[in-house]
């Protein structure tokens, strides 16, 4: 009997490659061949690209057009596309931070950065922005099986459906397993979006309004409601909580790779909101709803005339369903990452390896029909789903979305940040006007979460070196142009030090034998990743041969010198997110969603 079998729920397991299984090298007290992990899944461009746009869209496409009404059609337009540009960059920033430090997930990357702390809020953030939208989905499969099924009980219809198509495709195992049903899911958002823009009545609105200048000229910004219409799109564009997960699933997880991803996900989610949000508004404009699909007559209230725009929205409602059974385990394996992060001790799940810790079926089963089971009761009792989602958007999506990325990339990238901020500093004692300014953007904070994440990475790397090298590299492994272990050891040294110490140090000289033998190595790129380095490690640890890990290596070496612009736009995506917080929490007390 293998040990897997008979081994408690928490038992550590160990993991290897099945096809390097010797049986020689272990005796019958040691594991044998079945209890070696299969290795994780990945997915194609294509099928990352569905995940993320599955991941993106959720069940904010539906209120986009109430957004537009609360913010106004022109701002409303405006902000759906920074909201994509800003997604896309965030997406970007986020993985490159990550990639910087090979961290493999969300809270590691925080951890790395702010230690406990950042490992703690990151945990919270990601299960409010995981288990939010879990329970939200359940809440409009239920009200909308209602309206499409009036004559049965629509709790039983929840039950029943979830049992038979959300929890078995919760049941899977690696993010990458998902990609099938997130393309019907793409495939049933295009067709919901092209329903209600063909059938919204946006033509006899026009001609009942005095035409589309006139609409415009009314609904061009409405600053006493724009919170609201804010929280909405932000929460429709909040993706981060999963960006690394899915950005892990991806075959050769380059920085390429994943930018064609996200700007392909991006552009196609922005299309959509524009369309949805556009044709909604403007066949409703002021009687728009938070649900655009309450806005179309039902099948019973309907007139002869208006029956074919009922049916259209039965269709609609259908498809809407349909996208909650496919978008729901999306978030579920969000939620269980971090009930696996903190629920198993171990280098594995803690760098969340959800993979290796998820392979035994208990687990698995166990984790998933609790967290299923924690979101059916109060969606079977409840049905106020704006409170859910705002409550989400506000608080969490803004944090992990804006206000997490920009501290990260400030704390990762520090050295460089307290370089730039050292040569402004040392004008100040010239210029009261720059003394000034230096107080009113808040260098000093800035300066402040630069050190902080600084410290951080020097105690993790203290921690890290203690432990056995790792070999997993889910993000692909990097050759920096500049870094080098002898120069990231002088700058953290240094931290303590006046401002001018950072920066000191010319790392492009620095020899780098971990990086060098990326490219030197007689196995190739493949061999040359899986040979053992962690965090500044050099001994190699064995090998792993190519065939079993598909090569995941940059092709181009990386320039990691970050001018001031991209700390600025760091700052200014903490500031937005900061703002889409405050004007949120307001907007929940002053308004009813």
């Amino acid at each position: 009997m293998s040990q897997s079998t008979k081994s408690p729920f928490f038992a550590p397991r160990k993991k290897s490659n099945p096809d390097l299984f010797d049986p020689d090298l272990f005796d019958d007290t040691d594991i044998d061949a079945r209890d070696f992990i299969e290795p994780e899944h990945k997915s194609t461009r294509l099928g990352c690209t569905a995940n993320l746009i599955t991941a993106i869209v959720g069940a904010g496409i539906i209120g986009i057009p109430y957004a537009m009404k609360e913010i106004g059609v022109v701002a409303g337009v405006f902000l759906i596309i920074l909201s994509g540009v800003l997604g896309r960059t965030s997406l970007v920033m986020l993985v490159e931070t990550a990639k910087f430090v090979d961290a493999s997930s969300y809270e590691l990357l925080c951890e790395i950065a702010f230690q406990r702390v950042g490992w703690n809020v990151c945990n919270l953030m990601m299960f409010l922005m995981s288990f939010g939208p879990m329970l939200s989905y359940l809440m409009i499969v239920k009200d909308t099986l209602g309206r499409i099924l009036p004559e049965y009980d629509s709790n039983t219809s929840l039950v029943v459906t979830s049992l038979l198509i959300i929890l078995p495709v919760s049941m899977q195992r690696d993010m990458a397993d998902l990609a099938r049903t997130s393309r019907i899911s793409v495939m049933f958002n295009i067709t919901m979006v092209s329903l209600i823009a063909w059938h919204s009545p946006s033509s006899e609105t026009l001609q009942e309004k005095g035409g589309l200048i006139k609409v415009l000229e009314e609904s061009t910004f409405r600053p006493s409601t724009c919170a609201i219409g804010l929280g909405v799109v932000s929460f429709a564009f909040s993706c981060q909580h999963s960006s690394l997960i899915i950005a892990g699933s991806l075959k050769d997880p380059t920085k390429e790779r994943w930018g064609n991803v996200t700007s392909w996900a991006l552009t196609f989610c922005v299309v959509l909101a524009l369309v949805q949000g556009s044709f909604g508004y403007l066949g409703f404009t002021n009687q728009t709803e938070g649900n655009i699909l309450n806005n179309f007559p039902t099948i019973i209230e309907a007139t002869q005339e208006e029956l074919h725009r009922a049916r259209a929205a039965n269709i609609a409602s259908m498809l809407l369903c349909g996208t909650m059974f496919f978008v729901y385990p999306l978030e579920s394996f969000v939620c269980r990452h971090v009930v696996m992060t903190n629920l198993f001790k171990g280098r594995a799940a803690h760098e969340g390896d959800d993979h290796a810790v998820l392979d035994r079926w208990d687990r698995r089963g166990a984790a998933t029909v609790l967290l299923y089971l924690a979101a059916l009761f109060p969606a079977l009792e409840y049905n106020d789903v704006g409170i859910v989602l705002s409550l989400t958007g506000t608080v969490a999506a803004s944090t992990l979305s804006y206000i997490m990325p920009g501290l990260l990339y400030i704390g990762i990238y520090g050295d460089q940040f307290l370089a730039l901020a050292s040569q402004w500093r040392s004008k100040l004692e010239s210029s009261i006007l720059l003394h000034i300014a230096w107080h009113v953007l808040l260098m000093p904070v800035w300066t402040r979460v630069a050190s902080v994440g600084l410290e951080g990475q020097a105690k993790y790397d203290v921690k890290v070196s203690a432990m056995t090298p790792s070999n997993e590299y889910r993000l692909g492994k990097v050759k920096h142009k500049r870094i080098g272990s002898a120069c990231l050891s002088q700058r953290r040294k240094a931290r303590s030090s006046s401002f001018s110490d950072f920066g000191s140090c010319d790392a492009s000289k620095v020899p780098d034998p971990i990086t060098d033998q990326l490219i030197k190595s007689p196995g190739g790129l493949a061999t040359a990743a899986l040979e053992g380095e962690s965090y500044g490690a050099t001994d190699v640890t064995g090998f792993v041969s190519p065939s079993n890990f598909p090569p995941r290596i940059e092709p181009v070496v990386q320039e990691d010198k970050k001018g001031a612009w991209s700390f600025v736009v760091a700052i200014l995506f903490v500031l937005f997110g900061a703002v889409a917080f405050v004007t949120g929490i307001m907007s929940m007390f002053s308004h009813e969603l």
